[in-house]
Parts: C-alpha cells; sequence; structure tokens
C-alpha cells in the first residue's frame, strides 16, 4: 500500500548569516543565525513524497524534470539513518516531486524552502510533531532549511554536540508579533550561480583569514537582532542585518580566489537603500543578500511600495516580488494535478 503525502514551505531570508559549518556531512553552523520566514502564499516549494511504491530505485522530479541529484541523495540517506530503525518504511525507494513557484538556485533560498518541504512530508508520513525533529530533519538536507519550518521569525542554534542532536531551529517570535514587516525582493539574475553555496563556503573556510574575525562577533549581533525582532525595533534590526551582510560577503571577497555573488545592480540597489534612509532621516529598509546577487529589501508595509517603485527604476532589475512574514512549512492535501501525475508514473 502506497503513502502520499504533500507538503509545502517557504524559503526565509536570514537577517544574521551563517558561512561556515563545523560539520560539512550533517550541516552543524559555526554560529547561531537569524531569519524571517517568507509567505508561503508568495513563495513556496510543494513537495510530494511517495512511500511503498513499487520502485527499484529512488525517483526524484524536480520542476518537472527527472534526473538524479546528489543532494537530495545525501539528504535522504541521512535521514534513512536517523529514522530507520523506528521507521523502516523510509529505506525503501521513494518517489519524490518537488517544485518551486521562484528562481532556483540563485540567492532566495529554494534549498531551504526544498529541504524543509522534504523533511515535513517525512514528518507526516510517520507522524512526527515535533518541530525541533522536523527541524533537523530538514537540516539534514540544507542548514538554512532548519529555519523554514517555523513560522514568524526564527533562530537557528549553532549546537556543540558532535551527532548535531542540539542543532535546531526555534521560534524568536510568531507571525502575529510582526506582521507588518515585508521583505520587497529585486532579482537582478534569475540564472543558476557559477559557485554553489556549500563551494563558496568551503573555500571561504579554508582561505578567509576575515571569516574566523566575522565569527568573533556574530554571536552578539544574533542575540541583537533577536531582541529587537522581540521588541519590535526596526531601526537596530535594520543596521544590524545590513551590516551583518556587508559582513559575510567581505569574507566572500578575502576568500582566494575570491568568490563574488553580488553583482553591479546589486551594489547599486545598496547605495540606493541608503540614499533612501538618508533622505526619510531614518531607517526604513534594509539590504540583505544571500550568496547569489538578488536583494532583500526589509522594510514595512508603509514603506514597501515606495521601496519597489525605487528598485524598478534601477536599471538591470528585472522583478520585484513582496512577500510579508510567513507561517513556515505545513503537510497539505495533494495537488489535484500532481494526483494524475503519479497515475501515471505509479501505473
Amino acid at each position: 500500500m502506497e503513502t502520499i503525502v504533500s507538503s509545502v514551505a517557504p524559503p526565509n531570508i536570514a537577517l544574521i548569516k551563517y558561512w561556515g559549518k563545523r560539520d560539512d556531512l550533517l550541516k552543524l553552523p559555526l554560529n547561531d543565525s537569524v531569519s524571517i520566514t517568507l509567505d508561503e502564499k508568495t513563495l513556496a516549494s510543494t513537495t510530494t513524497l511517495v512511500l511503498g511504491a513499487k520502485l527499484g530505485k529512488d525517483r526524484f522530479i524536480l520542476n518537472g524534470k527527472e534526473g538524479p541529484d546528489s543532494h537530495i541523495a545525501e539528504a535522504l540517506l541521512l535521514i534513512r539513518r536517523r529514522l530507520g530503525k523506528k521507521y523502516p518504511l523510509i529505506k525503501k525507494p521513494v518517489l519524490l516531486l518537488s517544485s518551486n513557484n521562484f528562481p532556483t538556485a540563485a540567492g532566495i533560498a529554494s534549498s531551504a524552502s526544498g529541504f524543509a518541504a522534504l523533511a515535513q512530508a517525512v514528518a507526516a508520513a510517520f507522524g512526527i510533531k515535533d518541530k525541533k525533529e522536523i527541524s533537523i530533519l530538514a537540516r539534514l538536507g540544507s542548514g538554512s532549511a532548519s529555519r523554514s519550518v517555523f513560522g514568524g521569525f526564527a533562530r537557528w542554534k549553532a549546537g556543540r554536540n558532535k551527532d548535531g542532536n542540539d542543532s535546531h531551529a526555534v521560534q524568536i517570535a510568531p507571525r502575529s508579533k510582526w506582521p507588518e514587516v515585508v521583505d520587497v525582493i529585486a532579482i537582478t539574475n534569475p540564472e543558476r550561480k557559477k559557485v554553489s553555496s556549500k563551494d563558496g563556503m568551503e573555500r571561504t573556510m579554508r582561505t578567509s583569514d576575515l571569516c574566523h574575525c566575522r565569527l568573533g562577533i556574530v554571536g552578539k549581533r544574533a542575540d541583537a537582532v533577536t531582541r529587537a525582532i522581540r521588541s519590535r525595533d526596526f531601526s537596530t534590526m535594520a543596521t544590524l542585518t545590513m551590516r551583518d551582510s556587508n559582513a559575510m560577503h567581505a569574507t566572500m571577497l578575502d576568500t582566494w580566489p575570491p568568490v563574488m555573488y553580488m553583482n553591479d545592480i546589486s551594489r547599486a540597489i545598496v547605495y540606493a537603500v541608503h540614499e533612501y534612509n538618508e533622505k526619510s532621516g531614518q531607517t526604513k529598509a534594509a539590504y540583505t543578500f544571500d550568496a547569489g546577487p538578488n536583494a532583500h529589501i526589509i522594510t514595512t508595509r508603509k514603506e514597501a511600495g515606495k521601496i519597489a517603485r525605487m528598485l524598478k527604476k534601477i536599471p538591470g532589475v528585472q522583478r520585484v516580488i513582496m512577500a510579508g512574514v510567513g507561517e513556515g512549512s505545513k503537510a497539505v492535501e495533494t495537488p489535484k494535478k500532481t494526483k494524475q501525475l503519479l497515475k501515471r508514473l505509479l501505473s
């Protein structure tokens, strides 16, 4: 008898970044990170997992294309090691269908939403309700995915244990604490990046002296941003968000050979945000960049329209997306189109 489960998970945008791991296989970070979970109605990965079907091997269909995927295969291996004794069905070949409604591998956290959705689907299949456990399962696929399990604002704890059982996300505040926050995303290049986050991170850890300097201050920044979120202190949150983004990308430039994810359009956006804040007389917007050229401008609903218009005027900005604060990963009914596809695939 086949078990079919589906889930949805949004990406998140880190305000305080993680860039460096103490354990590459288990995705254990060197520092805590803090993020906003984005609205799953705007940005999401939808995943359907089929267990117990007569399959000779695992099958992955991503955004409509079937083929091998080493990252998913590795995540499933780790999930099977963790859950296999209690839930032996997970050891058998699975069929995984996953799709994103936003650009993949270009600075919007598609791996975060994708692996959070996978973890949520696995949890739904076996009745796992513990958010901590789901966060750990998500982390085994992508570190930042651990945060997308939670809605609102989340903090991923680096932990100290070798087995990673203390490295998981927690919710700092629910969406209802600060629903006015908006992420205005400027797509400057929707193409897949040349250097993956994994490879860039490894290179930075090996060659950048600045990376270790940043680790000395990032913990205090994570604490300060956590306090700012809980007290709705936008100015402090925004300033530290921009400074940490700059610091992370500085370590990338210090990497040898350098890793450059931002482009000239990205830098034009940085200048535009500073000019916007200066003209406003206060900090009303904050830029932050993950490992990609696309800009995330954190602001409020009151300012979001103005920010979007400003971004659209910058040459090279191809698209602007607005996403509010979301509720995190959740199990959903399998979409009708997916059910129809499964009938063909499993017949």
